[in-house]
């Protein structure tokens, strides 16, 4: 409806597709690394409408985990609120191995493909290996095809800059096929849909795949901008998608490993209540506090692949009744010093659960935000 309308237009996700249309690859494959802004790479500054915050690469590195956050979003009939990505049939319904995977959306007709009786196996065989260019298009394709041919930029964008992004693909569809790897249909269709699997004879499974597979096409098209992808197939699917997403689980381990104290030592009882509650944490919760301390809702591979520090500062003047502050700019966390682990998980889940704006630089003002983005 018009909301959705709305939704699509004002999203994170469709201003930046809107911004950068007519830029070629050359200009987001730019790194800028300006002064005291943490090593982050750059192509772009970002103004928040209404936010009252300098970007020293905290908002920079907001607009990727908002713009992909925003197309992992669906809706009550199991398609995508923008129109991106839809939850698998799996994910949808909650059944088989992979519950948590997304798909390319599938717009209002799945792949339809002229049937032509008494084809040979040879011809059987050609026309499945070109069956994502011989199906049907209509403005619903095209529009999808255009969003994940910006998708695929967002993302090798995000590679070369060091932000690793939360895109739940399936394995044999997307990184395999990239890599290059060889996957039996009945596992990749089964990775989305495992009753389609079952089912061969219905056709379900095999429609899905083809159009899967067109839209791949264009993501991986988009990706082609900033990445080249003719060399990707010397890393394996794991290693491809580890290189792009990073870890979905948030190491409490590693994070430890690249921590600075600024007023505390190790050994004092926050610093340890700290860190015996972040690991009580579900991962859910964990990825809250990452994008509440660091923009990001995912950690870099291993230490080196870490541009800054995580640095927990002693917040002055604090006590039981103060909540915590961060700075997703620097990687930093203001902590009070709490008299109990109950309390420090308390403040803390409240202050990442609750926060719905980055850290103030500057006052704002009605006109602004009233003029909103486009009048920039």
């Amino acid at each position: 409806g018009n909301d959705a309308g709305m939704k699509l237009k004002y999203s994170v996700f469709s201003q930046l597709q809107s911004e950068t249309r007519n830029w070629g690859g050359a200009a987001l494959r730019r790194g800028f690394v300006a002064k005291g802004h943490g090593g982050q790479k750059r192509a772009f500054k970002i103004k928040l409408i209404g936010e009252g915050v300098n970007d020293y690469s905290g908002p920079y590195r907001e607009v990727f985990t908002d713009a992909l956050h925003e197309v992992l979003e669906y809706v009550q009939d199991g398609r995508g609120a923008l129109g991106v990505l839809d939850p698998t049939p799996n994910n949808s319904n909650q059944i088989g191995e992979e519950r948590e995977l997304f798909m390319f959306a599938r717009g209002e007709r799945e792949a339809e493909m002229t049937k032509i009786i008494g084809l040979s196996p040879e011809e059987i065989r050609i026309r499945d290996s070109f069956s994502s260019l011989t199906m049907t298009r209509d403005e619903r394709s095209r529009e999808i095809e255009e969003s994940l041919v910006f998708l695929g930029r967002l993302v090798g964008t995000a590679c070369r800059h060091g932000i690793p992004v939360d895109l739940p693909l399936p394995l044999a569809l997307v990184w395999k096929s990239i890599a290059e790897e060889e996957c039996k249909v009945d596992d990749t269709v089964a990775e989305m849909d495992i009753l389609a699997s079952k089912h061969p004879e219905q056709g379900e499974g095999l429609s899905l795949l083809w159009w899967q597979q067109r839209m791949l096409n264009s993501f991986v098209d988009g990706m082609s901008h900033l990445l080249p992808v003719e060399l990707l197939p010397i890393l394996s699917a794991d290693e491809l998608r580890a290189m792009l997403c990073g870890n979905p689980d948030v190491d409490v381990d590693l994070l430890k490993r690249v921590v600075e104290y600024e007023g505390f030592t190790e050994e004092d009882d926050v610093i340890r209540y700290f860190w015996d509650a972040l690991r009580e944490m579900s991962n859910a919760d964990r990825k809250k506090f990452l994008q509440f301390v660091w923009a990001r809702s995912r950690l870099p591979n291993k230490e080196s692949d870490f541009d800054a520090s995580f640095k927990i500062q002693k917040a002055s003047g604090g006590n039981d009744s103060s909540l915590p502050s961060a700075s997703t700019c620097f990687f930093s966390l203001a902590l009070p010093e709490y008299t109990s682990k109950s309390i420090l998980k308390q403040k803390l889940k409240f202050a990442f659960e609750n926060v719905c704006t980055m850290e103030s630089d500057y006052v704002t003002n009605d006109a602004e935000v009233g003029e909103g983005w486009r009048g920039l």
